[in-house]
């Protein structure tokens, strides 16, 4: 195992079964092995030497338990804190965005900044989201590939660029699921190399792995306070694997014993989903099938994604299921703007509630688990630009911008009237949406952020 500090998160234990973490130093490898190991909770006593008496809370000379008689002198139990944000997906504005600045991973940061400015503030938090992209050594097959499917429609074979994942580190997050849909558009070779590169950024990789050892939790937290966190991805898995083959987490009956075990082992579990149901608006009644089952197996909360827009959040026997995050950054809706009327028929291009999204707190303390989360706009400055002559010639600047419950929606650029103006009150009508589709109850206005809880 091997462990090291990362910087600003002194402290934390990020616990990796697979990757043997116990925390992740940004910019440095995370060491991967073949075989899992046990990794010690991190108040565990250091190991002793050979022949010498491990403590067993006898050993004092008196024969009273270590420490009697201390307790204000232990440090209270801290909050183990999960951000969970929706996909990540590149178009070749946003790459031409990122690409302008000297250092393409640091202008991919800026993208994410008004949002990442909160994980960031949030000390020991670790951030998660799903990347909907390869970022292999090399493209293997075409943007379109594969036969032509229903609609006419043929398969988009993802491919990312290698700035990608810096980016996101340099941004404040954590870690990446790779159990989902994409992982594979450039072939097993692509998925092994995405891991590589994300080893190489600093990020932890969740959902996937070496077989027959991929299936493993992502642990946080000390001891009294773990949260297993456990990604799954609801596809068909036909392809045949060998021993050393790179692999996904699948939602299958080995899922939901693996969900069972964590359960048993940690003090929380939350399972993250990801779906095939793009623009699906409503959860299909197979999943709510699953979903009984993982909250049966122990699931505290289950976070689904792959659908590309919000979806409602409500609890199922109890237990908190978002059944759609949304987009986390994409530039999927780059035909929407203010003055394209929106209906749930409209193509993924003008879908406003594409560029909506929810970020998921998770937090487990004293009181049990807390699930809040922050809506957010994927922004851009296409239909200003494009009316009042921005400098900059054709280069679309993007932000993800957290939605507040004050009259301003969001923090927009200062833009000339009535450019903004228009643009304000269409933010205005895409946030109105979001936290009425979600359900969830938002915080007053002049809280920073605005969190939206279930009622």
């Amino acid at each position: 195992m091997e462990a090291r500090a990362a910087a600003g998160r002194i402290g934390r234990l990020v616990t990796v079964a697979l990757l043997l973490l116990t925390a992740c130093e940004r910019g440095a490898r995370p060491a991967a092995a073949a075989e899992p190991e046990p990794s010690p909770p991190s108040n565990a006593a250091p190991a002793t030497e050979e022949g010498a008496d491990a403590e067993d809370g006898t050993d004092a000379e008196d024969g009273s338990e270590p420490g009697a008689g201390t307790d204000a002198a232990r440090p209270p139990l801290r909050e183990t804190v999960l951000w969970v944000g929706g996909d990540v997906l590149l178009t070749d504005m946003i790459r031409d965005w990122a690409n302008a600045h000297d250092d393409p991973a640091e202008g991919f940061a800026r993208i994410l900044e008004p949002v990442a400015r909160h994980w960031r503030a949030d000390r020991g938090a670790f951030v998660l989201v799903n990347l909907e992209t390869p970022v292999a050594e090399r493209r293997r097959v075409p943007l379109e590939g594969g036969e032509v499917g229903p609609g006419g429609l043929a398969p988009r074979r993802l491919q990312g660029p290698r700035w990608l994942l810096p980016g996101l580190a340099r941004a404040g997050v954590d870690g990446v699921v790779l159990a989902n849909n994409h992982a594979l558009d450039q072939e097993a070779e692509g998925l092994e190399e995405t891991i590589a590169a994300a080893h190489r950024a600093g990020l932890a990789v969740a959902g996937a792995g070496t077989y027959p050892r991929h299936r493993w939790p992502l642990v946080l937290g000390d001891a009294g306070r773990r949260l297993a966190v456990v990604p799954l991805y609801d596809g068909r898995n036909q392809r045949y694997l060998d021993p050393g083959d790179a692999a996904r987490s699948f939602l299958d009956e080995e899922g939901f014993a693996q969900v069972e075990a964590a359960a048993e082992a940690h003090d929380a579990v939350v399972v993250v989903v990801h779906v095939l149901g793009e623009l699906r608006r409503r959860p299909r009644t197979r999943w709510r099938g699953w979903a009984r089952r993982l909250v049966e197996a122990g699931a505290d909360a289950i976070l689904v994604h792959g659908t590309h827009v919000p979806m409602r959040v409500e609890r199922l026997e109890g237990v908190p299921v978002a059944w759609g995050l949304g987009n986390l950054v994409a530039d999927m809706a780059r035909r929407a703007s203010p003055r394209v009327r929106f209906r749930e028929a409209l193509p993924k291009i003008a879908a406003a509630d594409v560029r909506e999204g929810l970020v998921a707190r998770v937090a487990l303390g004293e009181g049990g688990l807390e699930l809040r989360f922050l809506g957010t706009w994927m922004n851009d400055d296409r239909f200003v630009r494009w009316r009042a002559a921005l400098p900059g010639g054709d280069l679309i600047e993007f932000a993800l911008l957290p939605l507040s419950s004050c009259e301003a929606p969001a923090a927009l650029p200062a833009w000339p009237a009535p450019w903004r103006a228009e643009v304000e009150r269409w933010v205005a009508r895409r946030r109105d949406h979001l936290f009425a589709v979600s359900g969830l109850q938002a915080d007053r206005c002049g809280a920073e952020p605005t969190w939206l809880r279930l009622p």
